[in-house]
């Protein structure tokens, strides 16, 4: 029965990075100028003279699709171990206030101008997002599958957003202009600076989430099935917490809050391997977020050109009616 399950997780898998593979090329090809894999084979091999190409491609599409994969799969790693930990389909790093918390501090280093150097931002967006999610989880204490932790973070969200309107208020009109496009979301502009920013967390925080399995696993089993393993349960909670805000928080800093990649991406993995086994989940969920916001990225990026949308924007309105469709459904069971 192990054997089907890996087997199914590489059926899914191969066509999955296959296909991110393809929308990859895609979007180096799609835009102004648009490009032909003749043309885009000589740009990337330096044989194409016109220098906009290189351009184009080098220094905008490319760093962006990087972006775009990496942090769709830490975004939808954190959900995944959020929604494990705590056994509640609906916990995500927007749900208990981690989004929110490293987006106000973002939003206040952006609007007050402070003197913070790019690479340690988002150590303070972490600081930020480890703040909120702890104190939410910490009031929900032992209630989490009650949805008192959904409650809570709502709540907390709610507060935090309420005060980045204010600051956004006290903000000058270019600031405000720009901040509007970080807090929906969004991967316009980015450059390789942006890329080695996001690098070094994600070959720390990827890892660590990926060899979490274990762990997600045993808590699957209750806490007091857990304890009776010998599992310190408080403990390996908080880290688990640690390693979700971890990915959330520099993707944050980065792009601004990408809602509900970490809601969707679960979901379809249990879907598509019909199995709650994490070592063989979290590989799957990462290449499915990687695989989604890039998608989503490209069609935000080319659907209306030469108006572009932040691909948060595309992201939350799908995201938002999972959300609604999950409390449907778990209004009718109780």
């Amino acid at each position: 029965m192990v054997n089907k399950r890996i087997y199914k997780s590489i059926y899914v898998g191969t066509p999955l990075f296959l296909l991110i593979i393809y929308i990859f090329i895609l979007s180096l090809q799609l835009g102004e100028p648009r490009l032909d894999l003749v043309t885009l084979g000589q740009v990337l091999t330096n044989q194409f003279e016109l220098e906009i190409h290189r351009i184009s491609v080098w220094e905008i599409r490319m760093p962006r699709s990087i972006m775009a994969i990496m942090a769709g799969v830490m975004l939808a790693l954190a959900g995944h171990v959020l929604q494990e930990t705590f056994q509640n389909d609906l916990a995500t790093p927007e749900l208990i206030s981690v989004t929110a918390g490293s987006s106000f501090v973002m939003a206040f280093i952006t609007v007050f101008g402070l003197p913070v150097l790019f690479i340690v931002q988002p150590f303070l967006a972490l600081t930020g997002g480890l703040i909120a999610g702890g104190f939410v989880i910490g009031s929900a204490k032992n209630s989490f599958k009650r949805g008192s932790i959904i409650l809570l973070g709502t709540a907390v969200s709610a507060f935090l957003n309420a005060l980045i309107i204010i600051i956004i208020a006290l903000g000058k009109e270019n600031q405000i202009g720009l901040l509007f496009f970080y807090l929906a979301g969004s991967l316009s502009a980015r450059n390789w600076s942006h890329v080695f920013n996001l690098l070094p967390w994600f070959i720390i925080f990827v890892p660590l989430a990926l060899g979490s399995a274990r762990s997600l696993n045993v808590l699957r089993l209750g806490d007091e099935a857990a304890v009776g393993r010998g599992a310190s349960v408080i403990k390996m909670k908080i880290l688990l917490l640690v390693i979700s805000a971890g990915l959330t928080a520099v993707v944050v800093a980065n792009c601004g809050p990408i809602g509900f990649i970490s809601l969707i991406t679960p979901h379809l993995t249990k879907r598509l391997l019909r199995t709650t086994n994490s070592a063989l989940g979290l590989p799957i969920t990462a290449l499915l977020g990687g695989f989604l916001l890039l998608t989503g990225d490209l069609l935000m990026r080319t659907l209306l050109y030469p108006i572009e949308l932040p691909v948060g924007l595309l992201t939350t309105i799908i995201g938002g009616s999972l959300f609604l469709t999950l409390l449907y459904r778990r209004s009718v069971r109780t």
